[in-house]
């Protein structure tokens, strides 16, 4: 049996206003419903999180012999700790990149380097996507969370877990980088990326199997890194402009 259509010519004019403003209607509602894509961060492709899981050992188990000595080196560190150390382990809490200007200079700033700025920010991006996704795997306390009554939290608490180290893992990787772009200075440059990850014992937030952590991660992101085009052709691009002479 067919059902005749009604003839939008032959409705009245309220009957048309009302159809139409429900259509609208539902048309709005649909396209509320859809949610918006995740914007994803901009980044190098590094291998998957099982990649780095399967190469990286896992933190000690809670109280084992390791932890235990974890514990100890950290108690030890803050009780022997300086006002000036403390006062540094607070300023390096803050690490970017221009936290090397020590090494390199005044001159080093966002306002002369910005496409330094933008490239480490990117460098930054691509590798918290896997300490995040280690951190998570592991769910390491950090230091004083888990001995409260031993050990200091002297900056601002940082959300996430403890093992690996981000800090640490930048510091490295921000310094093997810098030091293709300035490799005279490369020594002092990893020097002062390894101390960024020393403050982070000294300010309650880290173990000492964390830092080796992430030297060692940074060392696994690098040597991947080295083996995509587009990071290398973006590293190459900084040292013909902004590196052709360190201002």
């Amino acid at each position: 049996m067919n059902i005749p259509m009604p003839n939008p010519y032959n409705m009245p004019a309220s009957r048309l206003l009302t159809i139409s403003a429900a259509l609208l209607l539902a048309s709005l509602v649909a396209t509320a419903a859809t949610p918006s894509p995740t914007p994803q961060p901009d980044v190098w492709p590094l291998p998957p999180l099982e990649y780095f899981i399967e190469r990286l050992p896992a933190p000690p188990r809670a109280t084992s012999y390791r932890d235990r000595l974890d514990l100890s080196d950290a108690v030890a560190r803050q009780a022997s700790m300086t006002p000036a150390q403390v006062a540094q382990a607070q300023k390096s809490y803050a690490f970017n990149i221009f936290y090397f200007s020590e090494i390199l200079g005044p001159g080093f700033t966002p306002k002369n380097y910005p496409g330094t700025a933008a490239f480490f920010q990117k460098l930054a991006a691509t590798a918290n996507v896997v300490i995040v996704g280690l951190k998570n795997h592991y769910a390491r306390l950090r230091p004083f969370q888990a001995h409260p009554d031993q050990i200091k939290l002297l900056v601002k608490n940082e959300p996430g877990y403890s093992y690996p180290s981000g800090h640490t893992t930048r510091g490295r990787l921000f310094a093997l980088v810098l030091g293709e772009l300035c490799p005279e200075k490369q020594r002092a440059l990893e020097s002062s990326g390894e101390q960024v990850g020393v403050d982070r014992i000294l300010a309650g937030e880290h173990y000492r199997t964390d830092l080796e952590a992430g030297h060692r991660l940074a060392k696994m992101m690098f040597l991947q890194l080295q083996k995509d085009p587009g990071f290398l052709a973006a590293v190459n691009a900084l040292r013909r402009s902004e590196w052709a002479s360190l201002r």
